[in-house]
């Protein structure tokens, strides 16, 4: 009696589970068709239809059914849908797009370009399951600036209430007498703001330029504004020292600095001069002197030139004539001694023959003589040849 239940219950099993599927597999792409839903259990050989999803389409020549296997399976089923496709999103005006696909489920990303601001809610798109794009295309708005500020003395254009990206103003001063200090043209930048402050306009009149021995060739008369330019030369036998050039800087100074005029003074080369002492020649060489500019950075150069002696010997020649004339000198002197010796001895008595006078007794008298005379004449003239 057990024998057969054991019989029994084997075979109600074996027939129940051989050859039998549970329920399908999901798919990402494909749902199972309505009729299926609820069914769990499968026979052998049964099979199964799927439907695409929302977002997804069918694939022409594919296969959109599985069926149960004798190994208790379901066969492979085919990719038989595929992604829908939404087409281009669309460009921004002002913008560009970033994309990756244009499939369902996929998001396209939007920026505005440089001096645009994004001014929508969404700045994407997104691709649905209709094949349609999320939302409108984003909008990029222009950036604006506020008008500059006002300069005293000055005035910009054009004169607007607002100002967009890279829009741009000039300045200019009202007074033609003033210099515009600073950056004269301003642009509306992408944050919002202008690039560089406003300029200034500043009063600017230089002095009148005036340079001691010279003329203006052009700018004869003031005032002397910026840029106001004038133009030296030199009078006749003057040399300029400096920029004949000049013009009047924002810092109301003559630029470079006012030149200057020396005057030029040339002095001729003296005549050689001779000298002759004792036969032989002295030649004095001439000396020159040239001087080149006076005043003002003059420059002088001088030139002078040695005394040459050109008498025989040279040097040596002159020195014998000098000592020719100490020892003539030196002569003389001991001449003159020895005479006056011998006057003041003969003076004295000591062979002196003074002048003879009559004899009481009739004689007759000598004749007088100096007492130079009654020297020895001999040793005078020694004395004079030593």
């Amino acid at each position: 009696m057990e024998y057969y239940w054991t019989i029994f219950l084997f075979a109600a099993f074996f027939g129940s589970t051989h050859g039998d599927c549970g329920a399908p597999p999901r798919l990402q792409f494909g749902e199972l068709d309505t009729q299926f839903i609820d069914q769990n259990n499968f026979s052998t050989n049964a099979t199964v239809t799927y439907n695409c999803r929302p977002g997804f389409i069918r694939v022409p020549g594919t296969k959109n059914s599985i069926t149960c296997l004798s190994n208790s399976s379901w066969s492979t089923p085919d990719d038989f849908c595929t992604r829908r496709s939404c087409g281009n999103p669309g460009d921004a005006l002002h913008g560009t797009v970033s994309i990756i696909d244009t499939l369902f489920g996929s998001r396209v990303n939007y920026t505005c370009d440089l001096g645009y601001n994004m001014i929508s809610r969404r700045n994407f798109r997104e691709c649905q399951d209709d094949g349609t794009w999320s939302n409108e295309v984003p909008v990029c708005e222009v950036q604006t600036c506020p008008p500059p500020d006002a300069i005293p003395d000055g005035s910009f254009s054009p004169d607007n209430e607002e100002y967009q990206y890279l829009s741009a103003v000039t300045y200019k001063c009202t007074d033609g007498t003033f210099a515009l200090i600073g950056v004269s043209t301003l642009s509306c930048t992408e944050h919002g703001n202008w690039s560089v402050d406003p300029p200034k306009c500043k009063a600017v009149e230089c002095s009148n330029p005036n340079v001691d021995n010279a003329e203006k060739v052009s700018g004869f008369s003031g005032p002397y504004h910026l840029n106001s330019a004038v133009r030296f030369q030199c009078l006749s036998g003057y040399t300029m020292d400096g920029s004949a050039s000049v013009t009047c800087n924002v810092s109301s100074e003559w630029e470079p600095a006012l030149p200057t005029c020396g005057r030029i003074v040339t002095q001729s080369p003296t005549t050689a001069e001779k000298t002759t002492v004792d036969g032989g020649t002295v030649t004095q060489s001439p000396t020159t002197t040239e001087k080149e500019t006076e005043n003002g950075g003059s420059t002088v150069t001088q030139h002078t030139t040695k005394q040459k002696d050109e008498t025989t010997g040279g040097g040596n020649n002159t020195g014998a004539v000098v000592g020719g004339v100490i020892a003539g000198i030196v002569g003389i002197l001991v001449a003159a001694a020895v005479i006056y010796v011998c006057w003041y001895k003969k003076r004295k008595g000591d062979g002196y023959v003074g002048p003879t006078r009559n004899k009481v007794d009739g004689g007759t008298s000598s004749s007088h003589q100096t007492p130079i005379e009654q020297c020895d004449m001999k040793a005078i003239e020694a004395q004079e040849t030593r």
